[in-house]
């Protein structure tokens, strides 16, 4: 292809050179423009014959150079064929060897299924003879005990159970006692410590619901019934004559009624000759409200907190004219306050808080008598709805246990009221109502499976229950003590706590002869 280029670019050069020197140069130029073309292909051909026959013989070497690399591979793929095919054979010989592998494997395994079946067999008619065997035995022991299968299951697990029972109970007894002596010994010694430091108010309120009538101030009321009839009518409080005219009895559940019938009556006796009653009245309750909020006012001064709302202030000034057991439920409100900061301080806690939570314990008692329901859980709704913190109302509503524990601070406020309760000469009880508490009390204790005897000592604060030891087993004390307390809780109101005291004693008597 080069030759044949060089052939058509001299021809185009020479027809180009004639064409440039044609009109001057004449015919002289085109004769050796001619005799040079001549030249360049004659040169031209005898240059393509020598590519051709170079071209000829590399072409020939190619070709053989290729024959013998096709003759190399169709070698070299017989030798591979031949060596898949020994291949394929020993793989034929393995899957022939393996087949019969498994074939005698498959014979082992249905001899052995073949044995496992009649193990089976005579396995399923020994557990037959065995069951009929157990069904003999059984039969014969019921016979012998002369009581049926079941219920001798009964007795074995009525005795497993109550064995667990009472390993449980002493497990739980040695356990508690085990936590608990280090920390009745540090609630004792704080408890202690508290109360000698403290030096409160031990004057009960001997307050009466009877008022007893000058001479002939029963004639003057009795001329004017209706003065006592307005003083009803504005106080909701029945007032009674007792036996004689010697006395009005004031009959109601609200202190601070009773103290304004009180007041009112008074001013009666004194004036005699009232001419607008229920001006009187009127005028009488509004100084009374007065003194009921520097009363509440003045409790929170007193232990120097922060003041509540009005309607808290209030309660807690009303608890001034309430009573429980002779006890002012103002001075009780306030002592517990002192106890229980003073607790607080001595355990590391906020004083402040145990001091509010105790202050506002019983401030539901002054609506018992327009409410339904415990003055614990009354008092704690009041002051969860009057802005007072979770764990002041936590306080006031489990000192009962009657809402469940949420902080420290509500033991401590229970504490210090049962503290300020309890302690000597802060409450007494009449003779009468005494005399049934012990009743109940020693009725309610009899009424629990195994007791014996039972002996209310103390002034009614203890009771001991004596239990036949053949019913009631020494694991059990502890469970029976706990729920004579829980039923003495429900079903009595009592001042302070009562003690129960379960004894359980064991003799064995034999006569020598």
């Amino acid at each position: 292809m080069i030759e044949v280029l060089c052939i058509v670019a001299a021809l185009l050069v020479g027809l180009g050179v004639g064409w440039l020197f044609a009109a001057g140069r004449g015919k002289q130029v085109v004769t050796e423009a001619r005799a040079g073309a001549d030249g360049v292909t004659a040169e031209a051909q005898k240059n393509v014959a020598v590519i051709l026959a170079e071209a000829e013989s590399k072409s020939r070497a190619e070709a053989s150079e290729l024959l013998e690399g096709v003759d190399e591979q169709a070698r070299q793929i017989v030798e591979d064929n031949k060596r898949t095919e020994d291949r394929l054979e020993k793989i034929k010989k393995l899957q022939e060897g393996r087949e019969k592998v498994l074939t005698e494997r498959e014979a082992t395994v249905e001899k052995r299924q073949e044995a496992i079946d009649e193990i089976r067999t005579e396995a399923k008619a020994l557990r037959q003879q065995a069951k009929d065997a157990r069904k003999a035995q059984r039969a014969t022991l019921e016979e012998r005990a002369e009581q049926t299968g079941d219920e001798l299951k009964g007795i074995l697990v009525e005795s497993a159970v109550e064995q667990t029972r009472s390993e449980c109970a002493d497990r739980l007894r040695n356990l508690e006692n085990e936590q608990t002596d280090e920390l009745n010994k540090e609630a004792k010694r704080v408890m202690d410590l508290i109360m000698q430091r403290y030096t409160g108010h031990c004057v009960r309120d001997r307050g009466s619901s009877v008022i007893p009538l000058s001479n002939g101030m029963e004639s003057v009321l009795n001329s004017n019934p209706e003065n006592l009839n307005i003083l009803t009518e504005i106080t909701g409080v029945n007032i009674i004559p007792t036996e004689g005219d010697e006395g009005l009895r004031l009959d109601t559940g609200n202190g601070v009624g009773r103290e304004i019938c009180k007041r009112v009556i008074a001013r009666f006796m004194d004036e005699k000759s009232i001419r607008n009653p229920e001006a009187l009245v009127n005028s009488v309750t509004s100084d009374l409200e007065k003194e009921i909020q520097e009363t509440g006012r003045k409790a929170f001064k007193v232990l120097k907190i922060k003041k509540a709302e009005p309607e808290i202030s209030e309660l807690v000034g009303k608890l001034n004219f309430r009573t429980s057991y002779t006890q002012n439920q103002w001075r009780h409100a306030v002592e517990a306050a002192h106890l229980a900061g003073m607790m607080a301080g001595e355990l590391g806690l906020e004083a402040k808080v145990a001091v509010r939570g105790a202050l506002l314990h019983d401030i539901g008692k002054a609506l018992t008598h327009e409410v339904e329901g415990s003055h614990a859980l009354i008092g704690a709704e009041l002051a969860r709805k009057h802005g007072e913190t979770a764990v002041v109302a936590n306080a006031i509503g489990y000192h009962h246990g009657e809402e469940p524990l949420e902080s420290a601070y509500a033991p401590l406020v229970a504490a210090a009221d049962a503290l300020s309760g309890g302690r000597p000469g802060a409450r007494r009880e009449a003779v009468d109502t005494y005399g049934d508490r012990i009743e109940e009390l020693e009725h309610i204790a009899s009424g629990f499976k195994g007791v014996t005897q039972v002996y209310a000592v103390q002034g009614g604060r203890e009771i001991r229950v004596r239990v036949n030891n053949e019913r009631v087993n020494e694991a059990s004390l502890a469970e029976l003590s706990q729920e004579i307390a829980l039923k003495i809780s429900d079903e009595m109101v009592f001042p302070g706590q009562i003690r129960v005291t379960v004894i359980r004693e064991f003799c064995a008597t034999e006569f020598a002869n």
